[in-house]
């Protein structure tokens, strides 16, 4: 949620964003004003409210958002994303009250926004993803995207409980989830399934290998890391 410090941004951010909504096209304004309205509606939001619990997550996403793109050298008149993409993010991102999953929905959205990344932008796949997540999954992730998942690899990288900061049993869980939003498959039988050739080489090649099974990760692991951390392409220049 938005602290103190955070929040006196708050106002200068909403008038930014009010650049985007005037300067911006009609079909792309939405997302920027629906942030706009959240801050501006923040203190006034109940705390017992639902509607006020949906405005409060919004202003927080939105002031981590601004952080986010002031970063990439952006700000709040890049938030022109049109309905069909912009709508279904937000009503996912405003049941988000977890701090560290806020700021995976702020980059997420900051690098769909930035220009150099043109070939990224808000997909229906990747705000599902977000969306099933659970707060002590972005531990994983963080591990996960600490690896160079672009490199080409005839082995794979693996990976054991032991090389997470989350509990053996958390991992299962978050792992679980994974393979339920397609980051992950999973053979539990003892066997691999994939066999390839010894000079096959591949991206995203990781294992994870627990007392539930074993795990492999699958390429929408490397597409969610590129929709939500700037690309080696993106970093050059």
């Amino acid at each position: 949620m938005i602290g103190d410090e955070g929040f006196k941004a708050a106002t200068e951010i909403a008038k930014t964003t009010g650049k985007a909504i005037d300067v911006g096209e009609k079909s792309g304004r939405y997302l920027a004003e629906i942030f706009q309205e959240a801050i501006a509606a923040y203190a006034g939001a109940a705390a017992d409210s639902a509607v006020g619990f949906r405005i409060r997550n919004r202003a927080s996403v939105a002031v981590k958002t601004e952080k986010h793109l002031s970063a990439l050298g952006l700000d709040a008149t890049f938030l022109t994303l049109d309905e069909r993409a912009a709508i279904p993010l937000v009503d996912a991102l405003s049941l988000e009250s977890d701090d560290g999953l806020q700021d995976l929905w702020a980059a997420y959205i900051s690098n769909a926004v930035d220009p150099v990344n043109k070939s990224i932008g808000v997909t229906a796949l990747i705000t599902h993803a977000i969306s099933k997540l659970e707060p002590e999954d972005k531990a994983v992730l963080d591990r996960l995207f600490e690896l160079d998942l672009e490199e080409m690899r005839q082995k794979p990288i693996k990976l054991r409980a032991t090389d997470f900061s989350v509990s053996p049993e958390g991992l299962n869980f978050s792992l679980a989830r994974f393979v339920a939003i397609g980051l992950f498959a999973c053979d539990n039988s003892g066997s691999v399934g994939f066999a390839a050739s010894e000079a096959h080489r591949m991206p995203c090649n990781v294992e994870i290998y627990t007392s539930i099974g074993w795990f492999q990760a699958l390429p929408l692991l490397l597409m969610f890391k590129h929709s939500i951390m700037r690309s080696k392409l993106s970093k050059v220049g």
